[in-house]
């Protein structure tokens, strides 16, 4: 009977009710109790202040995204025109995934400002260039884009 008395006392003295006990004077430091005919009532406020109790920390993900290395496959992304669909990969150094991604979907909207006909234009810091249909056709590769010494590229899926 004592250990559920023990176990209801650290959740706190306002739901001692719902363990179906009263507290015996003892398991309650905070509340003196002098002896008499009767037993005086237990007030459901203590007198002392309770600390209060913290729930079990849990571990945030951490907002950095992990950095691909070369030969990773980032995903398929479909080019303007309707061709083929084309593999995201990074080809040298680390790039995040999600951001190559978001490079060539960007880089491929037809309201991306290009130059020459290479279309080369400059999308979050990358430098993008595209192969043209002849090139692409021969090697596979779409497009590139490069930042410092990381290098991602769009290549057709056979």
């Amino acid at each position: 009977m004592r250990s559920r008395v023990i176990a209801c006392v650290p959740v706190l003295l306002l739901f001692m009710s719902a363990c179906g006990e009263k507290p015996e004077p003892e398991a309650a430091p905070s509340v003196t109790h002098t002896p008499t005919t009767s037993a005086p009532p237990v007030s459901p406020t203590p007198t002392t202040s309770v600390p209060p109790v913290s729930p079990t920390p849990t571990a945030r993900p951490s907002r950095k995204r992990a950095l691909a290395g070369p030969g990773t496959v980032c995903g398929e992304i479909q080019p303007p025109g309707g061709g083929a669909m084309a593999a995201v990969a990074v080809s040298a150094g680390r790039a995040d995934c999600r951001t190559a991604l978001k490079i060539f979907r960007t880089y491929y909207r037809p309201d991306t400002p290009k130059q020459g006909s290479a279309g080369v234009a400059t999308v979050g810091g990358w430098r993008c260039a595209s192969n043209s249909a002849a090139q692409a056709n021969i090697s596979g590769r779409l497009s590139s884009c490069r930042q410092a010494t990381a290098k991602i590229v769009a290549d057709v899926i056979p």
